[in-house]
């Protein structure tokens, strides 16, 4: 995997007009060249040696008349549907809770003058998670597989290619053992922040609180993980709050649900 710089990426890139750039994000070389008021975008693989192809909805080599804008900015972005973590061989006794970093891939979007959702071009995704169910068949829910990988230091965690850190804290406040099978992460709620060289999600805490009982699930800043000048890189996709309490509670009845 390429190594990311993301003071190099992450920025309003100048142009003066046709003037072509390079630039690597990752896994995904972006050609940008400023003509005729408009701009001509190809990406590339640029992990040829990897077993991942570019999808074919994150393959671009097209012209976007904008107008006189001359600048280009890249964003990151969390996966456009819910993921499911599988927490296989993780269990939280009573009156205990655990805090687990998961790893997960991020488009990129990219906007012209500023971002604003008027101004997206397009957004690119390098390395496609799989399509999954959350819930029960009739009431649940379609979502990305995140698989089962999880850290117990923040420092351990190795990004590869174009990827943000989920610190993730389960809390049992139940009087029973809790075998943790899927978690859904509501990532519709979740700011990305930088912190050094990482992009690091929003804390996200869910408390259990029994079988069948309400729980609850909050995304909020944290200091420790998302560094004190709480540098925003991408705010919510959801930022009404609305139907929050809802997805809680959707969240509570199918969170431990086996396959």
């Amino acid at each position: 995997m390429k190594t990311i710089d993301l003071n190099a990426i992450l920025k309003k890139h100048q142009f003066t007009a046709g003037e072509t750039k390079i630039i690597n994000i990752g896994c995904v070389q972006l050609s940008a060249t400023r003509k005729n008021e408009g701009w001509y975008l190809v990406t590339s693989d640029n992990c040829p040696e990897d077993d991942i192809d570019l999808d074919k909805d994150s393959t671009l080599n097209d012209f976007f008349q904008t107008g006189k804008s001359n600048s280009l900015v890249i964003a990151p972005a969390l996966p456009s549907k819910p993921l499911v973590f599988k927490g296989s061989g993780l269990s939280v006794l009573p009156d205990q809770k655990i805090t687990v970093f998961l790893r997960i891939p991020l488009s990129f979007q990219i906007y012209f003058s500023k971002a604003e959702p008027e101004n997206l071009l397009k957004e690119i995704t390098y390395k496609r998670l799989s399509d999954t169910w959350f819930g029960d068949p009739d009431g649940g829910e379609p979502a990305f597989a995140l698989g089962s990988d999880f850290y117990l230091e923040m420092d351990e965690v190795e990004t590869a290619g174009f990827e943000a850190i989920c610190p993730v804290t389960i809390e049992n406040s139940s009087t029973t053992i809790l075998n943790v099978q899927r978690l859904i992460i509501r990532d519709e709620n979740v700011t990305l922040y930088k912190n050094d060289d990482k992009i690091v999600t929003s804390l996200v805490h869910v408390e259990f609180k029994g079988d069948g009982v309400a729980s609850s699930v909050d995304y909020k800043y944290s200091k420790l993980y998302n560094g004190e000048k709480q540098e925003i890189l991408a705010k919510p996709r959801n930022t009404s709050g609305k139907n929050l309490l809802n997805l809680n509670f959707h969240f509570i009845k199918n969170i431990y649900r086996n396959e």
